[in-house]
């Protein structure tokens, strides 16, 4: 088996995985995914290495970009005055909020929080990904876990668990 099906192997599952949680979507997830992996058979073929920081890299660059076209298509519908139209599941209204509260946080503490807790990696390999330093990221998240209680109490959601360190 070749290097890159093994790095593609390895890794699909988890790149699917992580862009569905983002986007909310197993069709959008697996779209991200093909042109991830599209990208790192370009790379592969240009004879430069792959990681998994670099790929997660990809990743989070090309959700950006499903947000930011998302963005441009709600406002277009808005502009126009039509209603948006989605083929996403929908979600209860404590789960609604939460992702409304993690919008309002800026890209930097929203990404580390998901991180840490959907997709479940460590301080770490969060700071590899991100190049910084693990104790960076652990001052990331004391700001983003405050940043996100503030916009949820913003939201009237008042929870009555913690959020815990994920470490």
């Amino acid at each position: 088996m070749s290097e890159f099906s093994e790095f593609f192997r390895a890794n699909h599952s988890l790149v699917v995985g992580v862009a569905e949680r983002r986007l909310s979507s197993r069709q959008d997830g697996e779209e991200i995914a093909t042109e991830a992996f599209r990208i790192a058979w370009e790379r592969y073929q240009a004879g430069e290495p792959l990681s998994v920081p670099w790929l997660y890299g990809v990743v989070r660059n090309l959700i950006g970009n499903e947000y930011r076209r998302r963005d441009r298509q709600e406002n277009l519908h808005t502009h126009l005055g039509e209603e948006l139209s989605s083929d996403t599941f929908t979600v209860d209204e404590t789960h609604a909020d939460v992702r409304d509260a993690l919008e309002r946080l800026p890209q930097i503490h929203r990404d580390v929080l998901m991180m840490t807790y959907w997709e479940d990696l460590t301080t770490r390999e969060i700071a590899e990904i991100l190049g910084t330093t693990p104790l960076a990221i652990r001052t990331r998240l004391v700001r983003a876990r405050r940043l996100l209680r503030s916009a949820l109490a913003d939201l009237d959601l008042h929870s009555t668990t913690e959020v815990s360190t994920h470490e």
